[in-house]
């Protein structure tokens, strides 16, 4: 057995525009089995953000990726779409 991860990078326009919409949607991606174990910004841009979350399955985060108000919660959230980046880890 071994842990997965998912590594999610991307720019916003305001982090704390970001943080506040983030926080309010960490019941939906608990529901999803994603816990964000780790929330990272860039040293020198703070808007730069990486984050870190522990997932039960792929399924998860693509059931979130998928959703009807994404396009909504990513122009509330201020993200730039065209910056996402992400890549799936393991951990043996």
């Amino acid at each position: 057995m071994h842990n997965e991860y998912i590594q999610v990078r991307y720019r916003v326009r305001d982090y704390a525009r970001w943080r506040a919409v983030f926080d309010d949607d960490t019941v939906h991606q608990r529901k999803a089995d994603v816990f964000v174990r780790h929330v990272l910004h860039d040293e020198k841009d703070p808007n730069q953000i990486t984050l870190i979350a522990q997932i039960k399955n792929r399924a998860g985060p693509v059931s979130l990726s998928r959703r009807k108000n994404l396009d909504e919660l990513i122009e509330k959230a201020g993200v730039l779409r065209d910056t996402v980046r992400y890549r799936w880890l393991g951990e043996r």
